[in-house]
């Protein structure tokens, strides 16, 4: 039985269940993720900043990447080519100066452009935090260096093909996005699993997950995916201090304030929240925002399944299918079932130093475990919980 939560039926005790879950949920993204990326690096060097009449004299493909589905002066059909590659991986020009100089029967001198759209960033965040992932794997031996550089070329091998053939794109963005949802927490029990454990006491972890009081079984899965000790409370019975003893990754682990200029600026690890933190903790991204110093497979992974909720809110994912899903929406739905939880508002915990303390942290453990409250260390050294929802 549960503690609560969500059940999770797969082997997280066996090593081999690890493997499985790297080769064929992470990798996979992580190629997609990458093939995506390098499409738009590759565009950005062929293209940004030259004039279309230069570029198509070697890549006449190209022209279908800015004005495919366009017409004078300078409208864009709906859902055409050049605006998806707009709107997606930020390639245009200006279509006024295009069809004047094709009306006057001179080549099509206009400035290309390509700049990193909020999708962009997106990908950027999302394939750099996999990246750690399968390095960490690797060095433990759970993915192959082999398997890891035959998906580097593939990517390379996806963005080239891509770029020679621009009306493949709506197909290779499907592609991601179908990988990336079955990554998230509402799809996937690996990763359900890997965020149960992100910030949670030990007495919990150990009801939830009972294999993991067998010798040498916590040790190997917190080396796996990163887990150590968090917080461990300040009181006198050493049986209670361990049961409560917090375990996570490097992830969120810090809430701070900084006063600049008559205004406080909010940061989580370091990273600056542009709005309020729930924004932050849902996966919204605002312009180049830095990327997490997360290393740890399950700080990363958390991430990861933050940024695919923000992502999947983006409008802009219409543009490639109708019906866009919402994979925070659907995990909401599920953990609320599960779990009864107090009114959504951020809740000061204090020191964990005295067993009313403990006994207030108790209540809101079911709530933390699902991620509708993230448990923080704030700016004073004591504890926080952030609400998600």
């Amino acid at each position: 039985m549960m503690w609560c939560g969500v059940s999770v039926n797969i082997d997280y005790w066996n090593t081999s269940t690890w493997r499985r879950y790297f080769r064929e949920d992470i990798l996979p993204l992580y190629q997609a993720s990458l093939s995506l990326f390098k499409l738009w690096g590759s565009l950005f060097e062929v293209a940004n900043g030259k004039f279309l009449s230069d570029i198509i004299k070697d890549k006449p493909e190209a022209e279908l990447i800015f004005v495919g589905g366009t017409s004078p002066p300078d409208k864009y059909e709906e859902n055409s080519l050049a605006y998806v590659y707009s709107k997606l991986l930020g390639a245009s020009v200006k279509l006024r100066e295009y069809y004047f100089l094709r009306k006057l029967g001179k080549e099509p001198r206009t400035i290309c452009n390509v700049v990193r759209t909020p999708i962009v960033v997106y990908l950027d965040h999302i394939f750099t935090l996999l990246e750690r992932v399968v390095a960490r794997a690797c060095e433990q031996g759970l993915i192959a260096e082999s398997e890891l550089q035959k998906v580097r070329g593939e990517a390379d091998r996806s963005a080239g093909e891509a770029l020679s053939k621009p009306e493949t794109l709506p197909e290779l963005f499907t592609d991601f996005l179908n990988k990336a949802i079955a990554l998230t927490i509402a799809y996937n029990e690996h990763t359900r699993f890997i965020w149960y454990l992100r910030k949670m006491a030990k007495k919990c972890i150990i009801e939830s997950f009972p294999k993991l009081s067998e010798p040498g079984i916590f040790e190997t899965i917190s080396h796996i995916l990163g887990l150590n000790e968090y917080i461990r409370p300040s009181v006198e019975d050493p049986e209670i201090a361990d049961a409560y003893t917090i375990f996570s990754y490097d992830y969120a682990r810090k809430y701070e304030y900084r006063y600049s200029s008559g205004i406080y600026i909010y940061y989580i690890d370091g990273v600056q929240l542009y709005s309020h933190h729930t924004i932050y903790l849902r996966g919204g991204l605002y312009g180049d925002e830095s990327i997490p110093p997360y290393f740890t497979v399950g700080g990363c992974i958390c991430r990861c399944n933050e940024l695919i909720w923000g992502l999947f809110n983006r409008a802009e994912l219409e543009l490639i299918a109708r019906g866009i899903p919402k994979p925070m929406a659907d995990w909401v739905k599920l953990a609320e079932s599960m779990v009864t939880t107090r009114p959504s508002k951020d809740v000061t915990l204090g020191r964990l130093d005295s067993y009313e303390a403990l006994d207030i942290l108790d209540e809101y453990l079911p709530s933390i475990f699902v991620g509708k409250y993230e448990l923080i260390i704030d700016e004073r050294g004591g504890l926080k919980l952030l609400s998600r929802w």
